[in-house]
């Protein structure tokens, strides 16, 4: 074991921003083995003989027991003014509810002779693990979601000391992994920050962890984490993702500092969210945010979103057992639109395929699915199962809010003609049954793959405005996928061949009067937003947290030597020559406000 009486530090991933000091709590999960349940042994596992009827009832007290215990954090959350995170609980219910879920728990306990507990596990590792299997980080949330509301339930079968008896005292806590239900019935006072082996920043769990304002380091590794005993006095960081064991008072005193310099900087960004993005001199760059959830949508509205410039309507998709049908899609989009009121929200049609698979419409496996079947070619391919409903949501939640619509993974422009004549035809069904819906809404096309960029042209003609998706056009421009080692340095935002593009992609759009926006992480960089400007992108689309420095960014720009920046760019040969140009350039040009602007 190692020595803990000397300080050492341990590595993972941030997940939730803040810093905490206090003594380790260290948590075992009884029904979880690593990622996955752990049974009990095979001869304890059985009932016995004419007890079925018994098992069954109290696997149906159980789930009630688990449903009237969503219901009430539900509220309470709504009681504390967090409404949009009291949505999670409502999908943990349709989780909780799912009659795979139930039904193959039942078949155990009456065919193969099993406990209830048991065979809740069983049913729901049953579901979960061929998604957490994968390498999609919202397929693993959602097996994480289920076997958290299978261990609730679980939890209520058997009894089991929980998390809430055993933190007495304000502590971090430390374990394999955390479902929501483990922790959100502890006082908060007492639970300063969770310090997890395994975890995923889309999980629920993590979701409220930074609603919450709870720092969170996961990915620890469970064997680090093995070494730690009850008590040992830990710094969490849960902006760098390190856990300090055994801190000196040295180190303790040094991030006191940092906390409060943290916190500090945090208000400072929040005084200038409301401050134009304008650029130095004069040019407005419009902000907006990619969002998924109504958490997602709120702290878009608290950071000064001008709208929502990607609503990734696969989330909701991902987080149900089934399709979620028009009345379901609707309610999100309405909620998502109340976060921002009179602001445009710019929904983009399911988006699946490659990496992203769906629980409740099984794909085919591909030799290569990232060049298969995925984006709007399933949408056309399903348009009464998939497109058709969601265009129809679209145009109903268009009745009260600025709703446009954006199609992912175009090639063709027939593919565009293909979604206007659907959405027409959606627009006119809706019309005949007299349900109240706007007009038929701006239409827009994800520039996303170099096919898509060559013929910009042709599509702005087509649609209303271009929506350039950065981290897929890079991949596809330059052929290498990102989360491959041996080709990840290829993966570079700033190759000539991609800012060509991008460049080429801007000057069709504005040609026919058509606006340009940016997603994915280059519109998220504030080392970056000099450049785009120049390059004529109108509309940047950044993660929530990222506004505050991306609008200091631009209101720290010269618009006029940002376009001399991007000529000289465009003019480069290589990946080094943009680099220099652009730190040449950069620190005269683009520094972020003093913090202490109001």
């Amino acid at each position: 074991m190692n020595d803990l009486s000397t300080e050492s530090v341990l590595t993972g991933t941030a997940a939730a921003p803040g810093i905490a000091i206090g003594p380790a709590l260290r948590y075992r999960q009884p029904a979880v083995a690593g990622h996955g349940f752990r049974l009990v042994q095979a001869e304890s596992r059985y009932r016995e003989t004419g007890t079925a009827h018994l098992e069954i009832q109290r696997l149906d007290e159980a789930i009630a027991a688990t449903d009237a215990a969503m219901r009430e954090t539900e509220a309470r959350l709504q009681a504390e003014g967090k409404g949009a995170e009291s949505h999670i609980f409502e999908s943990h219910r349709a989780l909780l509810h799912h009659p795979g879920l139930y039904d193959r728990a039942v078949t155990l306990i009456s065919k193969a002779g099993w406990r209830a507990p048991d065979a809740i596990v069983e049913a729901g590792e049953h579901q979960a693990s061929p998604l957490g299997d994968t390498d999609n980080p919202y397929l693993k949330a959602y097996a994480a979601n289920i076997r958290d509301v299978v261990g609730q339930v679980r939890r209520f079968l058997v009894r089991e000391q929980t998390l809430a008896d055993l933190l007495t005292r304000p502590s971090i806590v430390v374990a394999d992994d955390l479902g929501l239900s483990e922790w959100m019935d502890v006082p908060r006072e007492r639970l300063l920050g969770l310090a997890l082996a395994a975890g995923g920043t889309t999980a629920h769990s993590m979701i409220m962890a930074r609603s919450l304002g709870i720092p969170t380091v996961i990915g620890l590794g469970t064997a680090a984490l093995r070494t730690l005993r009850d008590g040992v006095m830990l710094a969490l960081d849960g902006t760098t993702g390190q856990v300090v064991v055994a801190p000196s008072e040295e180190t303790i005193a040094h991030l006191r500092v940092v906390a409060a310099e943290l916190a500090e900087h945090q208000a400072a960004m929040y005084r200038q969210r409301d401050l134009p993005s304008i650029t130095r001199d004069g040019q407005h760059v419009v902000l907006l945010a990619n969002a998924g959830t109504v958490i997602e949508a709120q702290a878009a509205r608290e950071w000064g979103a001008a709208g929502i410039g990607s609503l990734r309507t696969e989330l909701l998709f991902l987080g149900q057992p089934k399709l979620p049908d028009e009345e379901e899609q609707l309610a999100l989009y309405q909620a998502i639109a109340a976060e921002l009121p009179g602001c445009p929200v710019t929904v983009r049609t399911l988006d699946v395929g490659g990496d992203k698979h769906l629980p409740s419409f099984p794909l085919p496996r591909e030799s290569n699915p990232f060049l298969g079947w995925r984006g709007i070619r399933i949408g056309l391919s399903q348009p009464e199962q998939i497109l058709l409903p969601q265009l129809r949501a679209m145009l109903r939640a268009g009745a009260d809010a600025d709703v446009r619509i954006v199609l992912p993974m175009v090639t063709t422009v027939s593919e565009v003609r293909e979604v206007k004549a659907l959405l027409q035809q959606a627009h006119g069904e809706l019309v005949a049954a007299g349900v109240r819906c706007c007009a038929v809404p701006r239409l827009g096309v994800m520039v996303e793959i170099p096919s898509a960029a060559l013929v910009a042209d042709c599509l702005a003609r087509e649609c209303d405005f271009l929506s350039i998706g950065s981290n897929d056009l890079i991949q596809y421009t330059l052929a290498c996928d990102r989360t491959n080692q041996r080709v990840a340095n290829l993966y570079q935002p700033l190759e000539p061949a991609v800012l060509r593009l991008i460049a080429n992609v801007i000057e069709a759009a504005h040609r026919y009067g058509q606006r340009v926006s940016l997603c994915g992480e280059m519109a998220s960089d504030p080392t970056l937003t000099a450049l785009l400007i120049g390059m004529g992108v109108d509309e940047l689309s950044c993660t929530p947290m990222a506004l505050p420095l991306v609008r200091a960014a631009v209101r720290a720009t010269s618009a006029a030597k940002a376009r001399e920046l991007a000529q000289a760019v465009l003019q480069a040969a290589c990946l080094d020559e943009v680099q220099v140009l652009i730190h040449t350039y950069g620190p005269t040009e683009v520094e972020v406000e003093g913090e202490g602007e109001g």
